[in-house]
């Protein structure tokens, strides 16, 4: 048997990890604060985008941060500092690269410097490719996929996915390296110290007195928010006990249109907009959620979906969203991507009592326990990096290529 290596030295590059960008922020930086438990000396190479909060804190993680100038924020991440500083340190401190999405350049210099110092280069598109991702603003996409991204994706020594429809999306697109599917991790509140439902009444008086139903996620076209408002039209007055709750971060301006369409839909009394909520307003919002919604049209994982199953709340998303796990350990609703069968969905979940909907949220705790914990995730993600450096046998996890 081949000698396990017992120190990694590996370096995660993702271009933000700025709490108001979403998912990809928390799970690289929560990736490599789990990694430092495993016998791996745990990099993490980003930019800051001041204009986007606050960076997500991370311990034990050696940080190579840099500003975001005018020129990084207007040309996908342009940083020149940011590129010697991997070059250096793959050349004296590193066994492996790790590179978190596309499209911008600190991606380009993660292949870059492992090409330059014959390093390994793993890659996560992080839903990146996925067929609804690739169409939206295609015409932006395009001109990077030929000057240097196809090219990254063929240099990676092997891929990393969160699902199994994020690999089949990698392989429909021709990329024929090893895969690892793991999905992203979650972290598990204490449910016996959380914040009660008046931290954030006080900030949203409309809140008081209501159940609520929670969108908790960036405020995007993709995640299919027309929709949502759509389907609550026809249920609000049905069940006036009720509110929707529309949080998260808007990088786009997108949430202005929706606003609007709800002043159309004469939906203002019935829906809220939060704006990002971090902290203790977050807390407050999942710990008191009534049921959660994403009707996603693309997603390579959903970590809001796994956080709020944390919480003990029920899940409602598509079938776009890599969650089978919601019918198969009922505790939640895995429907088609559109108005029809998120109206149906709507509609049981918000006619069941209220300790259905709390048994199927336990049944959710209970679900992200056994198998997204951190602690979990990290490890299957060591013992890849450990077959990637030749120390051992290809784990399970991992997929390879099969000519049809």
């Amino acid at each position: 048997m081949n000698k396990v290596i017992q120190y990694i030295r590996v370096c995660q590059v993702v271009a933000s990890i700025n709490e108001n960008v979403g998912g990809p922020a928390y799970s690289v930086s929560n990736l490599a604060q789990a990694l430092s438990q495993q016998q791996i000396c745990s990099h993490l190479l980003t930019l800051d985008y001041q204009n986007h909060g606050k960076q997500v804190p991370t311990k034990n993680v050696i940080l190579h941060n840099y500003p975001a100038t005018f020129l990084t924020r207007n040309l996908r991440g342009f940083q020149p500092k940011a590129k010697l500083a991997l070059q250096k340190l793959a050349s004296t401190d590193l066994d492996i690269i790790h590179s978190h999405g596309l499209w911008m350049f600190p991606n380009l210099y993660a292949r870059q410097a492992a090409v330059s110092d014959r390093l390994p280069l793993l890659i996560s598109p992080r839903g990146m490719l996925e067929a609804w991702s690739l169409r939206n603003s295609w015409f932006k996409k395009l001109p990077a996929w030929f000057l240097y991204e196809n090219q990254n994706l063929k240099s990676a020594t092997a891929f990393h996915a969160t699902s199994h429809e994020e690999a089949e999306s990698l392989r429909k697109l021709n990329f024929r390296q090893p895969i690892a599917i793991i999905p992203n991790g979650v972290h598990l509140p204490d449910l016996n110290n959380q914040p009660n439902r008046h931290i954030l009444i006080q900030k949203f008086p409309k809140l008081a007195e209501k159940k609520w139903l929670l969108f908790l996620s960036r405020i995007h076209p993709k995640k299919g928010l027309d929709n949502l408002l759509y389907s609550w039209k026809f249920l609000a007055n049905q069940f006036p006990d009720w509110h929707l709750i529309i949080a998260g971060s808007d990088l786009i301006s997108y949430q202005v249109k929706l606003e609007l369409l709800t002043a159309e839909l004469e939906l203002k009394r019935q829906v809220t907009f939060t704006g990002m909520l971090t902290g203790q307003h977050k807390a407050s919002v999942l710990n008191n959620a009534d049921l959660f919604v994403l009707p996603t049209h693309s997603e390579n994982f959903g970590i809001a979906i796994a956080e709020s199953l944390a919480y003990r709340v029920p899940v409602i998303t598509t079938q776009k969203a890599p969650w089978q796990d919601l019918d198969r350990y009922g505790c939640g609703w895995w429907i088609e991507d559109n108005q029809q069968a998120l109206t149906v969905a709507l509609t049981e979940a918000i006619k069941m009592s209220s300790e259905q909907r709390q048994a199927m949220g336990l049944k959710g705790r209970n679900l992200v326990e056994t198998k997204y914990s951190w602690n979990s995730i990290a490890n299957q993600m060591a013992t890849v990096y450990q077959w990637i450096l030749g120390g051992t046998q290809p784990p399970n996890c991992v997929k390879f290529y099969e000519a049809n």
